[in-house]
């Protein structure tokens, strides 16, 4: 019997990442990509600054870090974080929020592609087949269900980000679960998200200097409940649960994500195509089939 504690966190995150999608289109009508992550990472990071106090206490100061565990804290800074928050806030400046999150769906497949060549796990015929069917409607929600895109390679610059952040997203998964399990999932968010910060607060000064910083009450509410919901307390939960259930199995979870930022597309008044409805019943499909697959092999 799986823990119940993992399962309720990853449901939780699900939510709130689902909410980020439509939270973040609303902060990018008053800022940049950049702009928006690096206020949303300053907020996510004394939040987390904060439970890592109130958790540790003087205790946190007698933590240390071997030098290959620094390398895969930053490499999952760099590419969990850094990079998975830019091509997001990128995608969604293009794309809508129930796009972007059937999208994202996919990284359990991602992981599970990158865990047999990277790790060498086998993945059965039918783990293949629901792979492709996920993929199959990741392109069927890109040429927005027009085949004469696809003959052209036309797609939605907004889509291809989503699809490059699921990637980078799914490496770091792995990168966590394998080299970093044994570390403190609060401490570990922390200092990956620090080094995040870092990064943002590099490629976005100029723009920090020079363009006000927006006054709207809605920019600030969605960024807060972005900084401190869906960033600090979200991660912290993720990475937590990565660590006690492994990161495939982790990343399923993930197809809760397209279902909780349909059912916020109508408080945020976000329309609702057709070929998003099929193209996510596929992806989903094919992500409860490859599960399926997976309590079998275990049973």
């Amino acid at each position: 019997m799986k823990p119940l504690l993992p399962i309720l966190l990853l449901v939780f995150t699900m939510f709130a990442w689902g909410a980020n999608f439509h939270l973040t289109i609303i902060t990018l009508d008053y800022y940049s990509p950049m702009g928006v992550a690096t206020w949303r990472f300053l907020l996510g990071v004394l939040g987390l600054l904060v439970i890592l106090f109130w958790r540790f206490g003087k205790e946190l100061f007698r933590f240390k870090f071997s030098p290959k565990e620094w390398w895969n804290l930053f490499l999952t800074a760099f590419f969990g974080i850094f990079l998975t928050i830019y091509f997001f806030n990128a995608g969604l400046e293009t794309t809508s929020a129930i796009n972007g999150s059937l999208i994202i769906a996919t990284s359990p497949a991602i992981t599970a592609v990158l865990s047999f060549f990277m790790e060498k796990k086998r993945l059965k015929p039918v783990q293949w087949f629901a792979i492709g069917l996920s993929f199959f409607g990741v392109l069927l929600i890109l040429i927005k269900g027009d085949l004469n895109r696809l003959a052209q390679l036309q797609f939605e610059i907004g889509d291809v980000y989503i699809l490059l952040m699921a990637l980078v997203f799914s490496f770091s998964q792995i990168i966590v679960a394998k080299n970093l399990s044994h570390v403190n999932s609060i401490l570990m968010t922390t200092v990956a998200s620090v080094f995040s910060l870092i990064f943002f607060l590099i490629f976005s000064s100029s723009e920090l200097f020079s363009v006000p910083i927006p006054s709207s009450t809605d920019f600030w509410y969605s960024m807060l409940f972005m900084g401190l919901i869906g960033t600090a307390l979200a991660y912290g939960a993720f990475y937590y649960s990565v660590i006690k259930v492994g990161a495939t199995n982790a990343t399923l979870y993930m197809n809760l994500i397209p279902f909780f930022a349909v059912v916020l597309a109508f408080p945020f008044g976000e329309k609702i195509y057709s070929v998003q409805l099929v193209g996510g019943l596929i992806i989903i499909s094919g992500l409860m089939l490859f599960g399926l697959s997976k309590r079998k092999k275990r049973s």
